[in-house]
């Protein structure tokens, strides 16, 4: 096997190479164009990024440049390559080289899909065209559901909050087609005109599909949904777990909502239970109100559109270039991205963890793997020590916070079972292929309800440049993508390696114990373990850093949303503090020896910078800061490095830098 070394990925990280790989300094450990002129206590993500800031472009098919997220852009490149080679071969029918490698090639073959146009879809049109009444609404809903496509009815497979051992239906809020519910009721310019961009789409949709009127038809389409949104939840509202904890009997919800007739749907789809977790019930109220007041015909206009929606990525490239008109508004992407790369996405999505098995064969080293499991570790025993010394937490809540820190399951590099696609992939069959894809993980999903949790199972690929704790099943999952410069290097020193996929782990190991997290036990399940008093504390000191993120800014006048981000600000703040805590427990961690100029201390701080070293169009981070869970890069730096003392002592701040905080208001939570 082998590894994604520095020297390989140098040739394929265009963000790596333009930040750090020069003939005189060919490390990538090295740390390299430091603007001096900005000082570390003003402004310390710029202090390491401004230079690479305004000098790197982003690419006119995507939406950002750099690292996190933005470096699965190189990764897309590793799975073309590898797709374009399994592709241009023979395979056994079944292995997972021609399933991969055909649907990679049914996707590719853009001739035969552009001359079936809509074609395809055009049999569901014609069964929506027919239905007569509400009950036969349903029905296709129903069987959409199926098929992986959800259109009003958010359901999913997912363990009991309350016991976690067993795995229930839950049914959560959906029917849009815009980002989020509040795009529906701004005003503002910026807002109104990806409202008129989605309405354009809409009705773009109609017309290829040769529906009449598409523009009055849009205009239906998008009041049904506003009247849906109303009923929505904000994203800061579903931060609230027990609000969202809402087991109903199917009997009762089956009375109060007649139009959805739950029991009858849960039949049709063979769903044996007698109770649903109904995450949020304002929204199902609503929909079956409109089910039964807003005309049949407007809801088949509604079903058409997004039938349309769900599956327009699968048909003739005027489908694929009315979404792509849309996405330039909502998100400023300029120029359509290349057929191989839009498939190596496609691919990913439907066969992730085949396509994974062939990533982790060519580009991951075992020792990899063992070398971060012993961060982890470390940074456990760090956290334990910070666990231990809170002021705040007494001794009995320090004592059950501890034994959940150390029942958390870890999974790094790839599954230990890998997931099997039980499908048949035809080579010139390409929205066939999407259709038996996505129904095979519908059924992939539905087959553990009323069964304990797959514990094998990963919500991620191995590929993918991310990492994630589940509160459910108490366990942390870092991918093969992510085990990679600038976050992890087999030849870097501990402090770009503890600065890098360390504060990644300890962000994630906060995630237990965040403002949602923290709401779980060891075994996952939603249950008070603190006392009222460390309770009431930790809530205070959540509030802080809800205040403090509330007040920066993004593109001049845009604020986070405190409330929003507080669990991945909270993350991040402990991350980053029991990293250097694990750091420091190694051997150059008590050294002064510099590498570089920097002592061991800065170059820590300098690889968190580095880390997130992202740069981003103007629509892509307003719709970041309305719709993710996480603040923007520059944040997810200073933010934290404001509120932790041995940044000050590394880089001698003082009083006066535009980002020094006095020792009393230095939050510090975990």
């Amino acid at each position: 096997m082998k590894y994604v070394s520095s020297i390989a990925l140098a040739a394929i990280l265009l963000v790596s190479c333009q930040q750090e790989k020069t003939e005189e300094e060919p490390s990538k450990i090295a740390f390299t164009g430091i603007t001096e002129s900005i000082k570390p206590g003003d402004n310390f993500f710029d202090h390491v990024n401004k230079s690479w800031y305004d000098t790197v472009q982003i690419a006119d098919d995507q939406v950002g440049v750099g690292s996190y997220s933005f470096l699965n852009i190189p990764q897309r490149q590793l799975l073309q390559d590898i797709l374009e080679e399994v592709s241009s071969a023979e395979h056994e029918k079944g292995t997972v080289e021609q399933k991969v490698g055909d649907f990679f090639a049914s996707g590719m073959d853009t001739a035969t899909i552009n001359q079936r146009g809509y074609a395809p879809v055009k049999p569901l049109l014609e069964e929506i065209e027919a239905i007569s009444n509400t009950d036969e609404v349903m029905d296709f809903v129903t069987a959409q559901i199926s098929k992986g496509n959800n259109s009003i009815m958010g359901l999913r497979v997912a363990p009991d909050n309350k016991n976690s051992q067993i795995n229930i239906l839950h049914a959560g809020q959906s029917g849009l087609g815009l980002p989020d519910r509040d795009y529906y009721f701004k005003t503002d310019a910026s807002t109104t005109g990806i409202q008129d961009a989605y309405k354009t789409y809409v009705s773009t949709l109609f017309d290829l599909s040769d529906i009449a009127d598409g523009a009055a038809k849009a205009e239906t389409v998008y009041n049904i949904e506003k009247q849906l949104a109303e009923a929505h939840k904000t994203r800061i509202e579903r931060r609230d777990i027990q609000a969202n904890y809402n087991k109903l009997a199917v009997s009762d919800i089956t009375a109060s909502n007649p139009n959805i007739d739950w029991a009858t749907l849960l039949d049709a789809l063979g769903l044996e239970v007698d109770s649903i977790n109904v995450r949020q019930p304002d929204y199902y109220n609503t929909l079956d109100v409109l089910l039964g007041t807003v005309p049949v015909d407007d809801w088949k206009t509604y079903l058409k559109a997004h039938t349309l929606e769900h599956y327009a990525r699968f048909l003739s490239v005027a489908f694929e270039d009315a979404l792509f008109e849309y996405n330039k508004v909502l998100l400023g992407q300029s120029k359509q991205q290349p057929r191989p790369q839009i498939m190596a996405q496609q691919v990913d999505r439907n066969l992730g963890f085949a396509l994974g098995q062939l990533y982790v064969k060519r580009y991951f080293d075992e020792a990899a793997k063992q070398r971060v499991l012993d961060l982890v570790n470390n940074l456990q025993k760090a956290f334990e020590n910070r666990m231990s010394q809170l002021d705040w937490m007494s001794d009995s809540t320090k004592a059950k916070a501890k034994e959940k820190l150390y029942a958390i399951t870890k999974k790094i590099g790839y599954p230990d079972v890998w997931r099997e696609y039980d499908v048949d992939i035809e080579r010139d069959q390409y929205f066939e292929n999407v259709v038996t894809l996505q129904a095979n993980n519908y059924t992939y999903n539905v087959q553990y309800l009323n069964k304990p949790p797959n514990k094998d199972a990963w919500g991620t690929t191995p590929s993918t440049v991310t990492a994630y704790y589940n509160p459910s099943l108490n366990e942390i999952v870092f991918p093969a993508g992510i085990l990679q410069f600038p976050y992890f290097d087999m030849a870097a020193d501990d402090a770009v390696n503890y600065g890098g996929i360390g504060m990644v782990i300890g962000h994630e190991l906060t995630h237990a114990f965040d403002d949602n997290g923290s709401q779980y036990d060891g075994e996952g399940n939603l249950k008070n373990w603190w006392t009222a008093s460390d309770l009431e504390k930790f809530k205070g000191k959540t509030q802080q850093l809800i205040d403090r993120y509330s007040s920066f800014t993004v593109l001049d006048t845009v604020h986070l949303k405190g409330a929003m981000t507080i669990g991945e600000n909270t993350a991040d703040n402990g991350g980053i503090a029991i990293a250097y805590d694990a750091f420091k427990m190694t051997e150059q961690g008590q050294d002064t020896v510099k590498i570089g100029g920097y002592t061991p201390d800065q170059r820590f701080f300098l690889s968190i910078a580095r880390i997130w070293r992202v740069k981003v169009r103007d629509e892509f981070m307003r719709n970041y800061v309305n719709t993710n869970s996480h603040s923007p890069a520059i944040w997810r730096v200073n933010g934290p490095l404001m509120n932790l003392t041995p940044f000050y002592e590394a880089f001698d701040v003082q009083p006066g830098g535009e980002n020094y905080k006095p020792e009393e208001e230095r939050i510090k939570i975990w």
